[in-house]
């Protein structure tokens, strides 16, 4: 019985507390879990369809890193009492998802695809930059300031994988 009850009011203080999340923290975890689970599912698409070695070892390790970086943001969250948002694609990714698919059937995916990934950690890093410096909730900017160099790390890879690719088409 006790059980339940603290399950009950668990699960009606979690809505109270998400309520008086700051909209600054709010956008920016729903940006990463965005990010994450499109980097994941681009990357896994990459790894079926990419000609090229090297996209195909960038990809599995953008699947390894925002996998963990994803349990790392939940965890973060757990401890702010902040209810995670949905684990799945807005409108936005889901067309970049649907077009990069289009690619699947054509020698142009490599490019394509670095040329997503370099976008999206463009987009990415400023967004973690912007809330280390300026995020309202201690757990969350920590969890920016600790993802920040591995996510400029990432953004150096797909720059130069980006130029190597685009040099062979």
């Amino acid at each position: 019985m006790r059980a339940i009850l603290a399950t009950l009011v668990l699960g009606l203080a979690l809505p109270a507390l998400a309520a008086d999340v700051p909209s600054q923290t709010k956008d920016f975890i729903d940006n990463a879990t965005v990010g994450n689970k499109f980097e994941i599912d681009t990357s896994q698409l990459a790894l079926e369809h990419a000609k090229s070695p090297d996209v195909k070892t960038f990809a599995q390790q953008m699947i390894d890193d925002h996998t963990k970086a994803a349990q790392e943001l939940k965890a973060a969250l757990a401890e702010a009492k902040i209810e995670p948002p949905s684990d799945s694609l807005d409108v936005t990714h889901a067309a970049k998802y649907a077009k990069l698919r289009l690619f699947t059937t054509e020698n142009g995916f490599d490019s394509a695809y670095t040329n997503e990934q370099l976008k999206a950690h463009q987009d990415t890093v400023a967004k973690f930059k912007d809330y280390a410096a300026n995020g309202p909730t201690p757990e969350v900017k920590a969890f920016a300031t600790k993802m920040l160099p591995t996510l400029e790390h990432h953004l150096e890879m797909v720059k130069n994988l980006h130029e190597k690719v685009q040099s062979k088409s």
